[in-house]
């Protein structure tokens, strides 16, 4: 729907706030949907690549497994 936010921002900034125990900036949760997304689109080329590898006919849960550890290893900051 136009106009209505997908989340609520202020929330979102108090969890991280409080998780990450210091002083966030104004545009953090865009700056952590962008690296979710980024994040998505790496596993999944993984993925794709894996399942080729593997003689699949498609991306499988067997081959997101496959390469999740090594996606998260890239983005772990």
């Amino acid at each position: 729907m136009p106009g209505q936010k997908a989340y609520p921002r202020a929330t979102v900034k108090k969890i991280v706030k409080a998780h990450a125990n210091c002083n966030v900036s104004k545009n953090v949760d865009v700056m952590i949907y962008l690296d979710y997304v980024l994040f998505m689109q790496t596993l999944m080329k993984e993925a794709t690549i894996e399942a080729k590898q593997g003689g699949e006919r498609g991306i499988t849960g067997r081959s997101v497994k496959k390469v999740t550890a090594d996606t998260l290893a890239k983005f772990k900051g």
